[in-house]
């Protein structure tokens, strides 16, 4: 049902017939002569307008469910728009309290008219704190100068007034913000603020520009050149070393390439290594340049390059740190030379030792061998002079006899030390058979395995001496501290690429006890093997097992002392 209000405006609006409509529809001669017309046709007159009547009901019925229907769907839209308002207006409460800036409205001294939640938070206070408040009450000190000049710009001049000011966060310290403020056109003098949090850009920025200060100092202090280019290779960093190298101010230097600032075939040379370090990814160091600075000085530059990367781990540039190492070089140069000149004076040292070694030799041999012949003959002869009777003369004369065979042995001994007899007749393969025949004689319990491949004739010199004192002194130095019961000495010819670049593989190995690396040896054998092995020119390595045994290679050059010659 419909409220009685709304039915009388309905049917105020329904077209009813009326009194003048009947008499239309029916003539107005039906009246006039109503007395006239028989009960019959009264009847029928009356059954018609009843008829009329209750058509005029139904109609008006439908009009009203029509309208009824149509009034529902307007209450139900207004409902709908009602609730849309409500969850925009929330929708905007929540944007505006809750949006990540803070919102105020400011008036021209500065109190806090309104701000969103984010805002009070910023400053660190409750909303119904701030509301009414001075916004200056919590600034840092020496920003309040700042935030009224701030508030003067914006109500002097349209658009916005962007300022950054320091506020006191919760808890005491110093936060940033940027303020940007418009004026609110109206007759009241107020502004609408937006405040940013910008704390750590500031510490970004601020740390940013720390590190560009001590990157600057540091470019300007190192005595090195320093310099970083982008993907074009242009130089956009450099240091002041290498500034000066050019012989220019660095400003000068910066956006420049190595075409506009190097010899062009240095420069083009510096390009191909530069972009093959970019595609590559992989630093490259090592490498030395002679290159001549702005004073016409050469100078030898070691420089190590390598890509530097941005925060997307992608190449951004290269990164170059050259030294100057002409000092170096000539050092080293002078130590190579120093170390030639050791090596040809160790060299000529043992060629002297040989020498009167060989002398001594053959003095002992001529000399002292015949007196011993001689005392051993003469001995021999009183000997056989003498009768039964002179037993005791006979025993002395038995006894000189005996020590001077014992002396020849000591001799030939030694004489085998000084200098092996075979060594300049038969050469170093025989030698060395002798040589471990003997040791072996001496020191039967250790089995020694002599190994010997290849043309090992028409060696030089100095190669058979040295390879016979290697072998020498390594087989005395297993006998005194080994503790080995087999003994290895191999020796074979490595031909090379030429003929003047065949070598003298050496080696000699034991299954001793080894020693210990941190104990320091009061002996020479170890050095001096190493010695004559360098002046020879050739290679020395060491390989120590403890528990398990020594090994000794040596490579020797067959052709160093033509080498030497020709230097």
């Amino acid at each position: 049902m419909l409220p009685s209000a709304l039915t009388g405006v309905f049917f105020s609006q329904l077209q009813l017939p009326t009194g003048n409509d009947l008499t239309h529809r029916y003539g107005k001669r039906r009246f006039d002569d109503a007395d006239s017309r028989s009960k019959a046709e009264l009847l029928d007159e009356l059954a018609l307008n009843k008829e009329v009547s209750e058509k005029s009901t139904a109609h008006l019925l439908r009009e009203l469910q029509v309208h009824q229907i149509e009034l529902e769907m307007q209450n139900r839209e207004l409902r709908e728009a009602q609730q849309t308002l409500e969850e925009m207006r929330d929708r905007y409460a929540r944007l505006y309290d809750f949006a990540p800036v803070g919102y105020l409205t400011l008036d021209d001294a500065g109190r806090v008219l309104e701000i969103n939640l984010t805002g009070a938070a910023m400053l660190g206070l409750e909303r119904e704190n701030i509301v009414g408040k001075s916004f200056g009450a919590r600034l840092a000190n020496g920003d309040i100068h700042a935030f009224f000049h701030h508030l003067r710009q914006v109500f002097r001049a349209p658009g916005n007034v962007v300022t950054e000011l320091r506020i006191m966060g919760r808890d005491g310290e110093v936060n940033y913000v940027r303020l940007e403020s418009a004026a609110v056109l109206s007759e009241a003098r107020a502004c609408r603020t937006v405040m940013t949090n910008i704390t750590e850009q500031k510490r970004m920025a601020l740390a940013l520009q720390q590190t560009r200060t001590e990157q600057e100092a540091l470019l300007g202090a190192i005595p090195a050149i320093v310099y970083y280019k982008d993907m074009n290779l242009r130089y956009v960093t450099v240091s002041q070393v290498f500034a000066g190298f050019l012989g220019r101010p660095v400003e000068d230097v910066l956006g420049k390439t190595d075409f506009e600032l190097l010899p062009h075939e240095l420069a083009e040379d510096f390009q191909r290594i530069s972009l093959e370090v970019l595609e590559s990814g992989e630093f490259r160091a090592g490498m030395e340049n002679r290159i001549m600075d702005a004073n016409g000085n050469t100078v030898y530059l070691s420089t190590v390059l390598a890509p530097f990367y941005n925060p997307a781990g992608n190449i951004a540039g290269l990164l170059g740190v050259g030294i100057d190492v002409s000092r170096l070089k000539k050092a080293a140069s002078l130590n190579q030379e120093l170390m030639l000149q050791n090596r040809t004076l160790t060299q000529n040292l043992y060629s002297i030792q040989e020498s009167e070694r060989r002398h001594l030799a053959r003095e002992l041999h001529d000399e002292l061998g015949q007196w011993l012949t001689a005392i051993h003959a003469e001995a021999q002869a009183i000997g056989g002079m003498l009768d039964d009777k002179e037993h005791k003369i006979a025993a002395s004369v038995q006894a000189i006899s005996e020590s001077a065979s014992e002396m020849h042995r000591v001799i030939r001994g030694m004489l085998r030390q000084l200098r092996p007899a075979l060594l300049d007749e038969l050469g170093l393969a025989d030698s060395l058979r002798e040589l471990v025949n003997q040791w072996h004689l001496h020191h039967g319990g250790i089995a020694c395995e002599l190994v010997l491949e290849g043309d090992l004739d028409g060696f030089g010199e100095n190669t058979n001496i040295t390879a016979y004192r290697i072998i020498q002194e390594a087989l005395s130095n297993i006998a005194k501290y080994a503790e080995a019961d087999q003994v290895s000495v191999q020796l074979r010819r490595e031909a090379g690429e030429t003929q003047d670049s065949d070598a003298m593989l050496l080696c000699v190995e034991d299954n001793g006890k080894g020693f210990d690396p941190d104990h320091v040896s009061k002996g020479l054998g170890l050095l001096g093997m190493r010695e004559r092995a360098i002046a020879a020119g050739g290679e020395f390595f060491l390989f120590n097992t403890p528990g398990l045994g020594v090994r000794i290679d040596v490579r020797l050059p067959l052709n160093y002392q033509i080498e030497r010659r020709r230097k």
